[in-house]
């Protein structure tokens, strides 16, 4: 079976007894019924592979927006709680993740959840006040 230029398969038709050699109309017709079928099982087997890689790459959109959503939410309340710059909090917040190996992802959703250490956290923001956000 091949859709385009994707092989996908084979399909093997078993037939009860063989056909009469003589009448040739009798012996196309089931091959093309035995070619729409190979053709249908192609159809739906690239069909079903397009439909997972969506899927798969559908999650990752999805996992990567609530990712941003969580670090902009942290990045935030930092600003606000230090009285800092926005960009000051998410500096602050990308240097401990990469300082103690984590996602900048759990970082801030540790922020968020009020388990993260504050003053550590404060002092990879260099410390001092820059303005209000």
């Amino acid at each position: 079976m091949r859709r385009r230029e994707n092989l996908l398969g084979a399909l093997n038709v078993f037939v009860p007894t063989l056909p009469d050699p003589t009448p040739a109309d009798a012996a196309a017709s089931g091959l093309h019924v035995a070619q729409a079928l190979a053709d249908a099982a192609a159809l739906g087997l690239q069909n079903r592979s397009a439909y997972a890689q969506y899927r798969a790459l559908s999650g990752q959109l999805e996992q990567a927006l609530s990712s941003r959503v969580r670090i902009e939410q942290a990045k935030g309340m930092l600003a606000e709680r230090w009285s800092v710059r926005a960009d000051r909090a998410f500096m602050a917040l990308r240097q401990y993740a990469r300082r103690h190996r984590l996602p900048l992802d759990q970082v801030a959703s540790a922020v968020i959840e009020g388990v993260e250490d504050d003053a550590e956290l404060r002092r990879e923001s260099g410390g001092s006040s820059d303005g209000p956000a």
